[in-house]
């Protein structure tokens, strides 16, 4: 009877091994890998919300972004209007004779530009220092023309370097006060 209930219980041991390792396991692994995966796509659904509630401000941080970078590149000076006054500049010392060695707006002027928000009632102004070589004569004809012009507001500066004589070229220099824009010859 004792060997019978021996291989009962053997029986028993064998069959519930065989449950655990047949069964048992598999499903428990099911539902660890379950559980992870829940874990998982509850961390994404998190993400998910977290993400949705920071969208509209993310949107509002990107528009005044965009609308202080509109803002920024409009109050730049515009560069082509600095080259069509040196052109014009260069025109007008061509035709009274003149040569411009340099032509030159301060460093500090350029970024003073950068740094104003421009206002339409208000014109934008560029200080430029001219370095010439003619003749007097020239010269003159010059500042002439260059105080009929549109763009001139002003002179800041002005020194004449010749020789003692008085023959041959001489060394001028001009600073003034020149409005940026469109501007057109006066008639």
């Amino acid at each position: 009877m004792k060997t019978r209930l021996v291989s009962y219980a053997m029986a028993v041991l064998a069959l519930a091994g065989l449950w655990f390792l047949l069964l048992f396991t598999p499903l428990h692994k099911e539902q660890t890998s379950i559980a992870l995966e829940t874990k998982e796509t509850q961390q994404q659904l998190a993400d998910f919300k977290t993400i949705m509630d920071k969208l509209p401000r993310f949107l509002k941080t990107r528009q005044d972004l965009e609308t202080e970078r509109s803002t920024l590149n409009s109050r730049l000076y515009a560069k082509n209007d600095i080259l069509r006054l040196f052109q014009k500049l260069r025109q007008q010392a061509q035709e009274k004779n003149l040569v411009i060695t340099e032509i030159s707006p301060p460093i500090d002027e350029l970024l003073y530009l950068n740094s104003i928000i421009p206002d339409s009632n208000h014109a934008q102004l560029l200080s430029i220092s001219l370095k010439l070589e003619g003749r007097y004569v020239d010269f003159g004809r010059f500042i002439g023309t260059v105080e009929q012009s549109d763009y001139f507001r002003g002179v800041n500066d002005c020194r004449i370097m010749g020789t003692k004589t008085g023959d041959g070229d001489i060394r001028l220099e001009l600073g003034l006060n020149a409005l940026l824009g469109s501007f057109k010859e006066k008639a």
